[in-house]
């Protein structure tokens, strides 16, 4: 991530961690955590800058890539068994219990992490659980997986980091859907935008636009069905792209997702400026749902 995301990476490393980085990884050795620790800090530092969803979002991606090359670690409509599964599977990579399954039902999971790193690396590296978690739920079918941390062992008055993850198993009530539906993603960060279309990929034909400006043009050169955007962009913000959009492109699906949702975000799904308001970071098949379903319009 360093080398790809980072062009002046050698700059901010030290020496050996810049030996370390450019060295071809070896996956049959054993690396030190304090490796992790120091190589993550700056990743949180000079990439992600200190973003929570970010990490959670890397997190959700590494899933997908894990199982592409270990698919029986899935289980299909089993979200519980994937769980367990994924659990024993991560206990191989460590030789200490960074991760541990606390308890399992049929709709909740909580785990523990304990990777005994500093405070800031320990939270960003929960974070990562709790969004690779999500996406794994997700992948085993359980609807709307969502992650919610019940302790912080980076907070002195925490004695360890507890989360859970919790979904449904119900259908969804049927609406008219998108087989695969061209999405534009507009977020001005681009490791969420490019992270936010390789989510999606699967199961729509996904554009990502840095901006409300790169956006306009976009849709002015192709055809959407839906459009995806973040709230809070330096040049304009996404609800005043997303009513230039209702104006402009009628039909075209429109999404608010975001972190801090405004409250003037009602006042346009009332005006029928956009049509439905996703919090940031929401699951894949919460996302998949939104922009591949056809919009409730009066």
């Amino acid at each position: 991530m360093l080398r790809r995301q980072l062009p002046a990476w050698r700059e901010v490393l030290s020496a050996a961690d810049a030996e370390l980085v450019a060295a071809r990884v070896d996956v049959d050795a054993w690396y030190p955590m304090a490796d992790f620790q120091r190589l993550g800090l700056l990743i949180l530092e000079h990439v992600v800058r200190g973003e929570h969803d970010s990490v959670r979002l890397w997190g959700r991606q590494q899933v997908q890539a894990i199982l592409a090359y270990l698919p029986a670690l899935k289980t299909e409509d089993d979200p519980r068994e994937s769980v367990m599964r994924f659990q024993t599977f991560l206990a191989s990579l460590f030789d200490f219990p960074a991760v541990t399954l606390d308890s399992v039902d049929d709709e909740e999971a909580v785990l523990r992490v304990d990777f005994g790193m500093a405070p800031r690396a320990e939270e960003a590296a929960t974070w990562q659980c709790v969004g690779f978690f999500e996406e794994l739920v997700s992948a085993s079918n359980g609807r709307e997986a969502t992650g919610q941390l019940l302790s912080r062992a980076w907070l002195p008055s925490e004695p360890q980091t507890t989360f859970a993850v919790t979904w449904t198993m119900g259908l969804p009530s049927p609406r008219p859907f998108l087989a695969r539906p061209r999405v534009l993603v507009v977020d001005d960060e681009p490791l969420v935008a490019r992270g936010l279309a390789r989510l999606l990929v699967r199961s729509a034909e996904v554009t990502h636009a840095l901006g409300a400006s790169e956006a306009l043009r976009l849709l002015e050169a192709r055809e959407f069905d839906a459009v995806l955007s973040d709230f809070q962009m330096p040049e304009r913000d996404g609800l005043s792209l997303l009513a230039e959009v209702a104006q402009r492109w009628p039909k075209l699906k429109r999404v608010l997702h975001s972190g801090s949702m405004p409250k003037e975000a009602v006042g346009a799904v009332q005006r029928g400026e956009v049509d439905e308001l996703i919090d940031k970071p929401a699951a894949r098949d919460v996302l998949l749902r939104a922009v591949a379903t056809t919009p409730r319009r009066r």
